[in-house]
């Protein structure tokens, strides 16, 4: 195993200490001394790689969800290339390719999905035919495979000599490396983070990386920190040695049959990650664990294995030499958690890689290095954020819970319709009940229950998986036709509310906010919060309720993010405080031409557009409660935004009912908001815009005030204004003329071309029923700049499924482009 440092005590102090001593960890401390971090100490519990890194397969792949992530995936393959040239020491990498096969129609326009987002990312791959696959892979049964998808720049590597190498390099550039020391508290002061309590004694820092792997969850819990993930049991074969196997075989990769295959030293390894997993360690882990393997549960895997014989019946004649069961981490959405810990100043966190560690680890270990060293990673960690954990997310049992299924996260189809089913109705919003009578049809984000779209029928979802028009298009139809002729009602009650308070708020506002924040009270203003780039890390509303008393309105996903961000960015002296009011208000939102008539019906407060106008807020009196109600649409409608005191919300919503059902009122979910707010072209954070993404370059812009003051990343907005409208990247509204209903649907990821020259991609889309068209934002780039003059040239195309549409191209949103209805 890895020879540890000669220095044989701890150092008093070091500049960052390292927790754990897997892939992750290992790889962090390697990139933290090749930046010229001197001293930085990685402490290991027992020797390095023993938890899970040294069992794992070792696929290493590169595309993944975002243009971000992918990027760091090519840097971990191309990392692997070079490890052994610097160190000396072997990793066994080869880049024998990985192919994927598809068993169904939507399989099969996913992965040409994915070939479209890898010519976008520069990574060779191909579409493959029956006999170009079985070339390649003979050795399978081809029985109802449609075809395959290969890139041939994937491959795989030794996790323990790839450990092994990162190891070398890292005590090669300055760092410590110290096995069989335990980490048994983290040390703090006001707060902070000032040391690590180890076995062998105490080192003083202030900035400690936690890097536990499975044992991160309740490491971090007893010290007040949110980190969810729980061990699962993971089950892979080995076969006797296979004569005249090609030590260049690409790994196979079966979706739809939850498997993955690789050569492994003249041997087959072919593993699964089955719908329904084993949760390990429910009790913790034995302080014993050490390269440790677990029983083989033949009856748990015996479905799966019968389906590894069928794909290919010559097992049968190979023989099996190893049966592996080893534990590894998942986590309750299928992504890692990385960053900053919102509840320690200090502490950062890198876990639950969800058996994607080995892939992920040149990229993860680059970004972390960063966060530590520079306070801020180069690229977008936006779905990765440590911050996006919610305190009851902590809970032993829900990760328990959830764990079997998060395995299932790993292969199988994803599409609209697929719903987690474990761990359901953990949170729920005050009228849950009433909506459910209303044949709500519920989808769980973070615990919420949240109605995606209303079936008369009750049938609810139906296992018809689709990427195309879905079965309940027609309902979203008729929700969103009620939007554009009546009204509709739209419980955002799980949208996170946060109160900020005393005499300094409005300067705590001001410093991380693009707009200006000191407006009359009775103002709702939308903004940006903003980081030193002049990026986005959050799109909200906030209304100024009274001279020092602000309430922001934020997405449900960013309800723990947004508050560590205003604090972080806070001058220790100023006067205010946070209070995260999200349980205190229910927030319904009634949008459409006759939202203000049902309102007017129900409060004797004048809501005509002259004493109550777009932007306005006003607390009024409502049935028989006070309620702020807010002029904002989301859907691009006369609409109005009413916080409820959660005990008054089922008295309001009863009367809204009454009186709006007789004049048209629907239910609406969340699949026809996004519809309508695709049509208005309005932004959703994290699809697209983000951290990298400035107000000037995604047309937001008018949410900028740059004479206010100085405030978070002015200097970058004001140099990139000064440039002119015509920013280098742009986002743009585009239509698809030649797509219907039932073809193929705008997603994100999709190329845009002008000619032969790859121009930008799509950020998000889908069908806009009002306008009864295939519609999308996107993102252009241009060296030169995106100006207005060049996108009225057209010329443009989108690649969707392998195939080019020519597409309309604006800057202006589709659907009522002036904005005259919303301001009505």
């Amino acid at each position: 195993m890895t020879q540890t440092n000669s220095i044989k005590t701890l150092p008093e102090k070091a500049p960052v200490v390292v927790i754990g001593g897997g892939i992750i960890g290992i790889s962090s401390l390697y990139h933290l001394a090749k930046r010229g971090v001197t001293g930085a100490v990685l402490l290991e519990r027992k020797q390095l790689a023993s938890g899970t890194t040294w069992h794992a397969a070792g696929i290493v792949g590169q595309l993944r969800e975002s243009g971000s992530q992918t990027a760091l995936s090519k840097y971990t393959a191309r990392l692997f290339t070079e490890l052994e040239g610097e160190t000396g020491q072997a990793t066994g990498y080869k880049q024998n390719g990985t192919l994927h096969l598809a068993l169904s129609d939507i399989r099969m326009e996913q992965l040409l999905r994915n070939h479209d987002h890898a010519r976008r990312m520069e990574i060779e791959s191909h579409i493959l035919s029956i006999p170009e696959l079985e070339k390649i892979w003979p050795l399978v049964n081809y029985d109802g495979v449609q075809g395959g998808f290969f890139v041939p720049s994937n491959g795989q590597v030794n996790p323990l000599d790839v450990t092994q190498a990162m190891a070398r390099g890292a005590r090669n550039n300055g760092a410590l490396i110290f096995e069989n020391t335990a980490a048994t508290k983290i040390l703090t002061k006001n707060g902070r983070v000032i040391g690590v309590e180890t076995s062998q004694g105490v080192i003083a820092t202030e900035k400690v990386l936690l890097a536990g792997g499975m044992w991160t969850s309740r490491f971090a819990k007893a010290h007040g920190v949110t980190v969810p993930l729980h061990a699962a049991e993971h089950f892979y074969i080995v076969t006797e040695a296979v004569a005249d196997l090609p030590r260049t075989l690409p790994c196979l990769v079966v979706a739809e049959e939850r498997t993955y295959w690789k050569e492994d030293a003249g041997k087959l390894l072919i593993g699964g990650f089955e719908a329904l997993g084993k949760a390990w360690g429910k009790a913790g882990i034995p302080d014993s664990f050490e390269f440790d393997e677990l029983p083989f549960d033949m009856e748990h895997n015996e479905p799966i294995l019968e389906t590894i014989f069928a794909r290919m019946p010559a097992l049968a004649e190979m023989g099996i030499k190893t049966f592996f069961n080893g534990p590894e981490s998942f986590t309750p959405d299928g992504r890692p958690y990385l960053g900053p810990a919102p509840e320690m100043p200090g502490l950062y966190i890198a876990a639950g890689m969800n058996s994607n560690g080995i892939l992920n680890s040149g990229g993860v270990g680059l970004t972390m290095a960063e966060w530590l060293i520079d306070g801020y990673p180069s690229r977008s960690m936006n779905s990765m954020l440590a911050s996006r954990a919610h305190p009851f997310q902590s809970n032993s049992t829900y990760n328990a819970d959830r764990v079997g299924e998060s395995v299932g996260f790993h292969y199988g189809l994803h599409w609209a319709g697929r719903q987690i089913e474990t761990a359901r109705g953990v949170r729920r919003v005050p009228l849950h009940e009433k909506l459910k009578s209303q044949n709500a049809v519920f989808a769980e984000r973070i615990g919420w229950e949240i109605p995606m779209y209303y079936d008369p029928s009750g049938e609810g979802w139906q296992d018809k998986p689709s990427a195309r028009e879905q079965y309940w298009s027609p309902l979203v139809a008729e929700e969103c036709a009620a939007a554009r002729d009546a009204a509709v009602l739209l419980d955002q009650s799980m949208y996170a509310k946060l109160l900020i308070q005393g005499p300094d708020a409005v300067t705590l506002l001001n410093r991380v906010c693009g707009a200006q924040m000191d407006v009359a009270v009775g103002t709702s203003v939308y903004t940006q919060v903003l980081n030193h780039r002049g990026g986005i890390e959050a799109d909200i509303t906030v209304t100024r309720i009274a001279s020092q008393k602000f309430l922001l309105v934020t997405g449900h996903p960013s309800q723990v993010r947004d508050r560590a961000w205003l604090e972080m960015h806070a001058d220790p002296d100023w006067r205010f405080e946070i209070f995260d009011a999200t349980s205190s208000y229910a927030l319904l939102t009634i949008h459409g031409p006759k939202s203000r008539e049902i309102l007017s019906a129900l409060t004797t407060d004048d809501l005509s557009n002259e004493t109550f106008p777009f932007g306005a807020a006003r607390e009024i009196d409502l049935a028989h409660a006070r309620v702020w109600a807010i002029r904002r649409s989301f859907v691009g409608e006369l609409g109005y935004e009413l916080l409820i005191s959660t005990e008054f919300t089922h008295g309001v919503y009863e009367r809204i009912l009454e009186v709006g059902t007789p004049l048209g009122l629907k239910h609406m979910g969340m699949f026809a908001m996004g519809s309508c707010r695709i049509e208005k072209a309005f932004r959703h954070f994290g699809h697209d815009i983000g951290e990298e993404d400035t107000p000037y370059e995604t047309g937001l812009g008018f949410a900028v005030d740059l004479n206010k003051g100085e405030f978070t990343g002015r200097d970058v907005l004001a140099k990139q204004k000064s440039g002119g409208a015509a920013t280098r990247f742009r986002t743009v509204t585009i239509s698809v003329p030649d797509l219907d209903i039932s073809g193929p649907y705008l997603v994100h990821n999709e190329p845009i071309w002008r000619g032969d020259e790859l121009v930008g991609h799509v950020t998000s889309g889908g069908w806009g029923y009002r306008l009864n068209k295939m519609l999308g934002l996107a993102s252009l780039h241009r060296d030169e700049g995106v100006s207005k003059a060049w996108i009225d040239e057209g010329g443009f195309e989108v690649q969707i499924v392998g195939k080019r549409y020519p597409i309309q191209v604006q800057l202006q949103p589709f659907y009522d482009p002036q904005g005259e209805r919303m301001r009505g």
